[in-house]
């Protein structure tokens, strides 16, 4: 075994490996170099004799945002060749093999918090550290019971092997839910099969989620426009969009902008601007501003359709409105009689619209291993919206169908969901989700009426073979 020994080299001096396969945006040099600054350095780079970088892209990267002379390397002379390639290649994917205990992260990331620590230091983006505290939040004793866990929020893990494949269409009881890229006019055509839709809900992956992007804002526009130049929608169709913010740098970053922009010039209205309560917020002083507890809920539409009445009124069914003289806030006539706002007779209406805020709690529900979108969305949130901007029997377009929490809001509201999701071990997990919730639903391949546990027998023997 080789001794090591740590020297500092001019930054000048030290050459990227041409043929490096892993990437670095902007925003993860950003976190290295804040990392750097934050704990100094705690992993030199690793060169080889001639000071060919083996590891240390990224941290090289970090050093010059940072205008750095010098930086830590330990030299490597000893590997041969065809060793400093594979290592450049090990070196990354064998961290990758790492998971986490949920538990034990959520439980160390709240007491950082509450001792007023600086969480984006660790790596995590803002809406990863939402779920990840709330996972950890102890409910208060007063908290109502609407707000306890809904067993539909639990999210099974993601499979290693995948049942489905890119092209399948699965119909799952009246829904149908397919394998492919929501920017493809073909995929959207034999999901829709000549069907529109009179609402999408659905909630995109911002900044780091997934891999859907690399982090960059123009990736992110690119990805948008290409899914929602494909909105198979009715004439009157609305489409409501949840997206949560960024910060970087200090600053919130407005990234929705350029997209919002584009969805005007395509004839979609701005037509509303909504707040996703969700609930109290985190703990900690998150860098000097207030924790976050909200999100927003962008809403489209080329023509309006007034939204159904599903908040119940707080004088539901009294004759009249409780004033301290007890006299009714209602409409009266020029005879002298009550009329009412919206029955006959009543002054007082049943229900009444929703307004501008959504108060539902974040997502409670257990999420399983190999589920990377750290933003899972609590059922309740689609069905309130499904509730508000559609009918019983409507079709609702999903074009991020993630784990399937609008096709569950769907069914429970009974409307018909039509989804698509760019990964099979999605379609997977959102296959399981739905039948562990409602497992007297068929579920069967469209194309060759097989269940779902027939064609996962026949893959499975496919593989092994």
């Amino acid at each position: 075994m080789n001794p090591l020994n740590v020297e500092y080299r001019k930054v000048e001096t030290l050459i990227p490996y041409a043929r490096n396969p892993r990437t670095h945006t902007e925003a993860q040099i950003a976190k290295i170099a804040a990392s750097i600054v934050e704990y100094g350095w705690t992993n030199p780079i690793l060169v080889d004799g001639g000071n060919g970088i083996i590891a240390g892209h990224g941290r090289l990267a970090a050093a010059r945002k940072l205008g750095l002379a010098e930086v830590p390397v330990i030299e490597l002379a000893h590997l041969s060749t065809a060793q400093k390639r594979a290592y450049v290649i090990a070196d990354n994917r064998l961290a990758l093999d790492a998971g986490w205990d949920e538990e034990m992260l959520a439980l160390e990331l709240a007491e950082l918090s509450e001792a007023g620590y600086e969480l984006a230091l660790t790596g995590f983006e803002d809406a990863e550290l939402r779920d990840l505290l709330a996972s950890a939040e102890v409910p208060d004793a007063g908290e109502q019971q609407d707000d306890a866990a809904d067993d539909a929020d639990d999210v099974p893990e993601a499979p290693a092997t995948p049942v489905s494949r890119v092209g399948d269409v699965w119909a799952i009881g009246a829904h149908r839910l397919i394998c492919g890229d929501a920017a493809d006019a073909d995929v959207v055509a034999t999901l829709m099969a000549g069907e529109q839709a009179a609402l999408c809900f659905t909630s995109p992956p911002y900044g780091n989620q997934r891999d859907y992007t690399t982090g960059s804002i123009a990736d992110w526009d690119s990805l948008m426009r290409g899914v929602f130049a494909q909105l198979p929608m009715a004439d009157d169709g609305q489409v409501l969009v949840n997206l949560g913010l960024i910060h970087r740098d200090n600053e919130f970053v407005p990234y929705w902008e350029a997209w919002i922009g584009w969805m005007r010039t395509k004839g979609w209205r701005r037509f509303g601007w909504y707040v996703w309560d969700q609930g109290p917020g985190m703990p900690g002083d998150w860098a000097g501003r207030f924790a976050p507890s909200f999100e927003f809920v962008f809403h489209f539409n080329r023509a309006s359709r007034k939204p159904n009445k599903i908040v119940p009124c707080k004088f539901a069914g009294q004759e009249t409105h409780l004033r301290a003289d007890g006299s009714s806030t209602a409409m009266r006539g020029k005879d002298g009689e009550v009329g009412g706002w919206t029955h006959a007779g009543q002054p007082t209406q049943d229900m009444r619209i929703p307004d501008s805020v959504i108060r539902v709690m974040r997502h409670k529900g257990k999420i399983g291993e190999g589920i990377d979108h750290p933003a899972v969305f609590p059922v309740a949130l689609p069905q309130f919206v499904i509730e508000a901007f559609s009918d019983t029997g409507d079709l609702v377009f999903e074009p991020f169908g993630g784990s399937g929490s609008t096709m569950l809001a769907a069914q429970r509201t009974g409307r018909v969901c039509h989804s698509v999701e760019i990964a099979p071990e999605y379609v997977d997990v959102a296959i399981r989700r739905f039948r562990q919730n409602h497992p007297e639903v068929a579920v069967t391949l469209l194309a060759t009426g097989q269940t779902f546990d027939e064609v996962e027998g026949e893959r499975i023997e496919e593989v092994v073979a």
